[in-house]
């Protein structure tokens, strides 16, 4: 397949297919006589895996180095007997990247449950309250002012007439 049917394939951009050639994370295809690229069923899993562990957080570097151990794990004969240094070194990625998920999950319920704490007052909040008449900590403003004046110049007016 060409490189466009690849990129659309995958969901990215033809450049990002590039990219992933030049950084080595996708092994240079074969050539066309005329040029072109030439991609196989299996360097589109390549592309998806990438793209997966980014959305994961994984960085390019650290989506290599799980891809270089994959590839030394693959090659050793079935079964495993013991753990080489290569399964160790992904559990130990694997783990500290779990660990990072597992910090961003918690984080984002502790946002989740704020803005339905925050929703709730908003829904809960009087109608017959004029927005932004009472302080962030949740007691009225003192008014302007002008209503104060205003009725204290009727009182004193009062006053006189009656005096």
């Amino acid at each position: 397949m060409l490189i466009g049917k690849l990129a659309g394939a995958a969901g990215v951009n033809i450049q990002t297919i590039r990219f992933y050639e030049r950084e080595g994370l996708l092994r240079p295809p074969q050539r066309s006589h005329a040029g072109y690229r030439n991609y196989e069923a299996g360097d589109l899993e390549q592309v998806q895996f990438i793209r997966r562990c980014q959305e994961l957080g994984f960085s390019l570097a650290e989506i290599k180095q799980l891809m270089e151990l994959h590839g030394a794990v693959s090659s050793l004969p079935q079964p495993l007997r013991r753990r080489p240094a290569e399964i160790r070194a992904m559990l130990a990625l694997g783990c500290d990247r779990l660990r990072t998920i597992d910090q961003k999950i918690r984080a984002l319920r502790s946002i989740q449950r704020q803005l339905r704490g925050f929703l709730q007052r908003l829904r809960s909040a009087s109608l017959r309250e004029c927005p932004g008449s009472s302080n962030p900590d949740g007691r009225k403003k003192p008014g302007n002012g002008a209503g104060r004046a205003a009725s204290a110049a009727t009182r004193a007016k009062s006053s006189r007439i009656s005096s």
